[in-house]
């Protein structure tokens, strides 16, 4: 089970070492720097951008039709739908699905949904061994830990820290 601190009680304890935060300022600004870089190389990239968040805002707008519409889609060409009210529902029905079919282990990709909804952690109360396969992934949660950034999720975790992970779980070298 995944520790029970919330984001500004981990964020507290982050931030006692100021050694590591100016080192992890530097990592985020360094990654920032990147994307400006590649950002900038596309000459149309602020109307891309203003696009893609038109388009954002016109799915979340309609998203009941959006849904029917992939429901409907989805059914002609033979996929089972599944409709959840919230994260225990979601929960609930991903674990019967992998009841009926007696599956004890599962390598599963990022996904923020299943995140939010603890998927990991109910189905390892169940019995069931969830393998991430995003690399950042699997390192927070070999070390019980949500990920720190929506794209980077081990983000805060420095070369070492990985190292000792992974020879702790995985009997690698350090």
């Amino acid at each position: 089970m995944k520790n029970n601190l919330s984001h500004s009680e981990a964020a507290a304890i982050f931030n006692k070492d100021v050694k590591r935060v100016d080192w992890h300022d530097e990592t985020l600004w360094f990654v920032r720097e990147k994307r400006d870089k590649a950002a900038f190389q596309i000459p149309e990239w602020e109307l891309l951008r203003e696009t893609a968040s038109q388009i954002k805002n016109n799915v979340l707008s309609n998203i009941h039709d959006y849904l029917l519409e992939f429901e409907s889609n989805a059914l002609k060409n033979g996929i089972i739908v599944h409709w959840a009210a919230d994260g225990d529902e979601h929960n609930k029905i991903v674990h019967s699905i992998m009841e009926k079919y007696g599956v004890k282990q599962m390598v599963k990709s990022k996904s923020m949904l299943t995140e939010e909804c603890h998927l990991n952690e109910y189905l390892s109360e169940k019995g069931i061994d969830v393998i991430d396969s995003d690399l950042g992934e699997r390192i927070v949660q070999l070390r019980n830990e949500p990920p720190s950034h929506i794209v980077l999720p081990a983000i805060h975790l420095k070369k070492g820290d990985v190292s000792e992970t992974f020879h702790k779980y995985l009997g690698t070298e350090k």
